[in-house]
């Protein structure tokens, strides 16, 4: 089925660029074609604004039924595996319930524009299992990242099996700490993982960061490098010298810093990331914290970015835009498809209501969807080549 959608302004390619009287060409879940004109048949759109729909580049979605359940308390006694609040409550919930917490959490994700996510999944194959029956109908992208239950006390044969029954179900590894297991058996994933990814959290908390140098002489961040993960997340507490190692590295990255400041944990230096040519997508982190909503997510990392260093000068909006799009496909490995708006890419795209107030006045089209907009903006959400919203209206349910 062909589906055509006219007379639009796109933000078109890798650099979002600006095009008036566009036409997109949709077939099944694919961009068929982008036209630099306008045409007689099709969808028109009058002059809407489409950009990328959004990829989440970190989440735990897992969270979901933990609402506002951890707020107040440190990011260990929160989050930190085995016993921090939120697994003593994931182990209380039956896998009906996470299954089911886990869909209402992708359809809140559809509902805000977002159609793909990276997903660091606990509970082992149990885990991931779940997460892919939740999935199942959904016209979302989710790329699961599974976490092993075996510690490194439990002897390497027994961490591999694990990692291996994950791994033909999941698309990588999401490890929580570069403390939880010896650099040795780190080592063993990369060779278990092949082409998959490895992920892990790094420098999140400022505590943590402290004890790293004081044990081992080093950053967290440089002792993870020794084993060349394929993603580091939140990067919160990274030092000058860190980014210095993470440019000459190319090394992708994921930040949330929302969640990183509702936890105390401080905020990502995105405008020094953006200054050493490091590039980074932006996810929303545990739902138990905050929403999956990637125009709140870019509005408070531009606004702190430029609060922080006291220079407005020091970032642009367009870099938060392609860090909630194109930057965060890329982090996840889903870039071929996911992320912009081009031939051959996934038919995942929004379209932007032109009646909105916001844009009433607007000098410039990108700060407004950075720092004005929000998900009840959306006028239409195609996803996947699938009517997810539609003039304004939630088709799901």
């Amino acid at each position: 089925m062909v589906q055509v959608y006219t007379n639009a302004k796109a933000l078109l390619g890798d650099n979002l660029e600006l095009a008036d009287e566009v036409t997109i060409v949709v077939e099944g879940e694919t961009i068929a074609d982008v036209l630099r004109e306008k045409l007689d048949d099709g969808e028109d759109l009058q002059g809407a604004l489409v950009i990328p729909a959004f990829v989440d580049a970190h989440t735990h979605i897992g969270d979901t039924a933990a609402k506002e359940l951890g707020i107040g308390l440190k990011v260990e006694a929160a989050v930190a595996p085995p016993n921090g609040l939120k697994h003593r409550f994931l182990r209380s919930l039956s896998r009906e319930e996470l299954v089911a917490s886990m869909r209402q959490g992708m359809l809140e994700m559809l509902k805000s524009g977002i159609a793909a996510f990276g997903d660091f999944r606990e509970e082992g194959l149990e885990g991931v299992l779940a997460l892919k029956e939740a999935a199942q109908g959904l016209p979302i992208k989710p790329v699961i990242l599974g976490r092993p239950i075996a510690d490194a006390n439990k002897g390497l044969e027994v961490i591999q099996e694990e990692v291996r029954q994950i791994l033909e179900v999941a698309d990588g590894l999401g490890i929580s700490s570069v403390n939880v297991f010896p650099v040795e058996i780190m080592h063993e994933f990369r060779n278990l993982l092949k082409d998959k990814l490895l992920a892990i959290h790094i420098a999140e908390s400022p505590r943590s960061a402290v004890r790293s140098f004081e044990k081992y002489g080093k950053s967290e961040i440089a002792r993870a490098l020794e084993f060349e993960p394929d993603l580091m997340i939140h990067l919160t507490n990274a030092t000058d010298e860190d980014l210095k190692l993470l440019s000459e590295h190319k090394q992708p990255i994921a930040c949330c810093p929302r969640t990183n400041c509702l936890l105390g944990d401080g905020i990502p230096p995105l405008a020094a990331m953006l200054k050493s040519k490091i590039n980074f997508g932006l996810g929303t982190d545990n739902m138990m914290f905050s929403s999956p909503d990637m125009f709140r997510e870019m509005d408070f990392a531009s606004r702190v970015s430029r609060g922080v260093s006291k220079d407005p000068t020091c970032v642009e909006s367009r870099s938060f835009l392609q860090a909630a799009t194109k930057k965060g496909a890329d982090a996840l490995q889903i870039g071929s498809k996911f992320g912009t708006i081009a031939k051959g890419k996934s038919a995942s795209f929004l379209v932007l209501n032109p009646n909105s107030r916001s844009f009433v006045y607007s000098h410039d089209l990108i700060s407004t969807v950075v720092h004005r907009l929000g998900p009840e903006d959306i006028w239409a959400f195609v996803c996947q080549g699938k009517d997810v919203i539609k003039d304004g209206k939630f088709l799901l349910a």
